[in-house]
């Protein structure tokens, strides 16, 4: 009897699925995100006993330096790419993404080798400086920007499933390429070249696919000026924005790496990585699938309050049950599958859960700001949660001369302001536009 009602009820849900686009278009696009975060799963527990914390905490400063230079190269057009009603018109924004990518990462290069020339950059970061792996800083940078563009286009073009293997494929090459580096004994810097291996197969993934679509030749150079004037709003508040609210995150590693040394990096830097898998598998897909279907219902019904009551449910059902379990039971969980080593990383993790409940909840729906072009809003929101972000996290330096403290203080202020953007969103989304 239990049997056949569980069998009842799985077909149930199936055919939910099916008869709803939303939920087949969260499915479509989480189910790739969640094969390559099982990868991921499965993979680490043999990476940290390949690369120690220090390498782990190499990696951290290194995509957090690249994620906050990648905001620059798109100058934040990429959320544009949905609005225009003709297709000619969004992959010229495309064009104008790459051209600015191109000119911000050979600025970022040359600047590279201006603090190699003068030796000024701080001592503990000589070593990493002056590798050659600094050199792929921005190569990984117009990766991004590349990848991000592509991304949104076919999102506009709602081809969710090749999103989903591209995501797929860039975790499986990464991964893969992680653990050749660590065996064959390249060390150190073996994990920021899988991760770049990994941006460079999703590319040709989506690449690929817009190549033989024919829209590439639609490209004019000409276009370019009038489309960054026409949607010139994106970067005069959004980068700012989102700099903002990316460094609120990216800032850590870089101002643990001062305050504390590379392995305390490291150790957070892998219970950070951890815990943002459920964030990465489910708020990204449902946020890009809210944000197009934002726009259809406020063009048919002027608001979208429904729907973001209908998200935020499902929002709760799902981060609540998750992030109480993980903060339960980190410290043993991080210590069986990583090794007795990363115990201090499960520490961390319990802290982390805090914000992450409220990050998990308010990410999805804050794409709201831009539906509605209020990254103003959103703007001075983020500026002031990382000022506040970064001063958390040097009081628990300064008061307790503690890393532990430092993440608390950090946590309770990301959820905080979480809070926040959570109430803002509800207001707009219902107002009548």
């Amino acid at each position: 009897m239990i049997y056949k009602k569980l069998g009842t009820l799985s077909v149930s849900i199936v055919q939910r699925v099916r008869a709803s686009s939303f939920l087949k278009n969260v499915t479509t696009l989480a189910l790739g995100t969640i094969i390559g975060q099982l990868i991921l799963i499965g993979a680490t527990p043999i990476l940290t006993r390949i690369y120690s914390a220090k390498d782990f905490g190499i990696l951290a400063l290194f995509t957090s330096v690249s994620t906050i230079a990648a905001i620059l190269t798109t100058g934040r057009y990429e959320f544009a790419i949905g609005l225009p009603e003709k297709d000619e018109d969004a992959i010229n924004i495309i064009g104008l993404i790459v051209f600015l990518a191109t000119l911000i990462s050979s600025f970022f290069l040359l600047c590279i080798f201006f603090i190699r020339t003068l030796d000024i950059s701080p001592a503990s970061y000589r070593g990493f400086v002056n590798s050659p792996a600094i050199f792929m800083a921005p190569l990984c940078t117009f990766l991004s920007a590349v990848y991000t563009s592509l991304q949104y286009w076919h999102q506009r073009k709602k081809k969710y499933t090749k999103i989903s293997f591209s995501n797929t494929l860039q975790v499986l090459g990464g991964t893969l390429f992680n653990l050749l580096y660590g065996l064959i004994g390249i060390g150190l810097f073996g994990l920021i070249y899988g991760f770049i291996v990994g941006q460079l197969f999703s590319i040709i993934v989506l690449l690929s696919s817009l190549y033989k679509s024919g829209y590439l030749k639609k490209i004019n150079i000409k276009s370019f000026k009038s489309k960054a004037k026409e949607y010139s709003t994106f970067p005069r508040y959004m980068i700012l924005s989102d700099l903002s609210s990316t460094s609120s995150q990216q800032m850590i590693p870089i101002i643990f790496s001062i305050l504390f040394n590379n392995s305390v990096v490291g150790f957070f830097a892998l219970s950070n990585r951890m815990l943002r898998i459920p964030s990465i598998i489910l708020t990204s897909s449902i946020g890009n699938v809210f944000r197009n279907d934002a726009i259809d219902a406020i063009r048919l019904n002027g608001n979208c309050r429904d729907l973001y009551a209908a998200t935020l449910k499902k929002l709760l059902l799902l981060c609540v049950p998750i992030y109480l379990f993980l903060a339960i039971t980190s410290p043993f969980l991080f210590s069986f599958f990583f090794g007795k080593n990363w115990v201090q990383s499960g520490y961390f993790a319990q802290i982390i859960c805090i914000m992450m409940i409220f990050d998990f909840l308010a990410l999805p729906l804050n794409s709201l700001f831009y539906v509605l072009e209020k990254q103003k809003i959103y703007m001075r929101v983020q500026v002031v949660n990382t000022l506040l972000g970064i001063l958390s996290i040097y009081l628990g330096y300064f008061f307790f001369r503690n890393a532990y403290y430092s993440v608390l203080f950090f946590a309770l202020n990301n959820a905080l302001f979480s809070i926040l953007s959570l109430s803002i969103t509800y207001g707009l989304s219902k107002q009548t536009y």
